[in-house]
């Protein structure tokens, strides 16, 4: 597994410039139809089993080539006239292509092309479970496979994408460092496949006692505890120790009283708040967000008021700017040559009514 994601978000010109990116489950090559100048936007973010694209194009092109033989691709293609396969793709709905499936796609003109690939482990562990339920499609065989999955599902799915894409953007147009929030949304995203593949929300809920409950929330507090200012995926957790997400919340709720999610977004919580308190004369709030898997912005003020009982810039503000009713030293030096140190107190409650110093003479 990489151990930092690989990523990057770019705007296009040009075909050619385009033609320089690699991916690193495909082979591909693309040409231009028509005539209209080419312009898109592409941001990928590579991490461990998973591999996650979105492309907004116009200018009319035309791609081809092959998935590689150990991963699978799911796909949404839409755009007006745009064909996959000899099929015409006008609405986004999934399409899944098996390892080794051969693409033609023809683009003649805008388009929005959103994809997740698996491969490696994921792929073993996805053998794995179709090989027991032989009524499953096998979507690790060539080919392309639509069999229709609930809308919810599909919904889901974009989102996953579309948050893991948002945090390259965010990355590339602000220079934070998100590597740490870029690798969970990617982790997200290919489990969020895998579910929908296997029909299943994970491993089923195990009937556990209380001794177990503990046992499995004291091994998760251990994996949180690791890497305490990172935000982690509590999917691929629960892949780690393998037992389901609901077996995970029940243990959650029986120990601590709270959600996985919930525990593991307050522990952010709590690390920005220390950074605030910490760094707060150094960092933005938004810096200190971003660094913690917090990319949107309004989201994480809610969140951190509804904790705290203020907002972040309203504690950077207590803790960082001094206010006027603070004492402050300076120093006087009077006509005849003494040098005075005087202690001074302005504001109206509890304080002097002019100045007030304390003189030590020298010399």
């Amino acid at each position: 597994m990489l151990e930092a994601p690989n990523w990057y978000a770019r705007k296009y010109n040009s075909l050619v410039a385009r033609t320089r990116e690699s991916d690193p489950d495909a082979e591909f090559h693309i040409q231009q139809i028509g005539a209209q100048r080419h312009t898109s936007r592409l941001a990928t973010v590579d991490y461990g089993n998973a591999f996650v694209l979105d492309l907004r194009d116009k200018g009319g092109i035309a791609m081809s080539g092959a998935i590689d033989d150990n991963a699978l691709t799911a796909v949404f293609l839409w755009g007006e006239g745009t064909t996959f396969n000899g099929e015409r793709s006008e609405i986004p709905r999934l399409r899944v292509l098996g390892p080794g499936t051969e693409f033609n796609l023809e683009m003649p003109g805008s388009y929005r092309l959103m994809r997740i690939s698996l491969r490696d482990s994921a792929l073993d562990s996805l053998r794995s479970t179709s090989a027991s339920h032989l009524d499953w499609p096998n979507w690790l065989t060539p080919g392309m496979h639509e069999q229709r999955l609930d809308p919810r599902t599909e919904l889901e799915l974009q989102q996953k994408l579309l948050r893991t894409v948002a945090f390259a953007g965010v990355a590339a147009g602000r220079g934070y460092d998100l590597r740490a929030g870029l690798a969970v949304a990617a982790s997200e995203a290919g489990a969020a496949l895998a579910r929908a593949l296997t029909g299943t929300a994970g491993p089923p809920a195990r009937s556990l006692g209380s001794v177990d409950r503990r046992n499995i929330v004291d091994a998760t507090l251990a994996i949180l505890d690791a890497k305490p200012h990172n935000p982690v995926s509590i999917s691929a957790l629960c892949g780690v120790m393998n037992i389901g997400e609901r077996t995970l919340e029940r243990a959650f709720q029986e120990q601590l009283g709270v959600t996985p999610r919930a525990y593991e977004r307050e522990r952010r919580l709590r690390a920005a708040h220390g950074l605030i308190l910490m760094e707060g004369d150094r960092l933005s709030i938004t810096d200190i967000a971003m660094s913690l898997g917090f990319w949107h912005l309004g989201r994480f003020a809610g969140a951190y008021a509804a904790l705290f009982g203020c907002s972040p810039s309203e504690t950077r503000r207590r803790f960082w700017r001094a206010p006027q009713e603070e004492e402050h030293l300076r120093l006087i030096t009077p006509t005849d040559g003494h040098v005075m140190p005087v202690l001074q107190q302005t504001g109206a409650s509890g304080g002097l009514s002019g100045s007030q110093s304390m003189v030590s003479e020298s010399g």
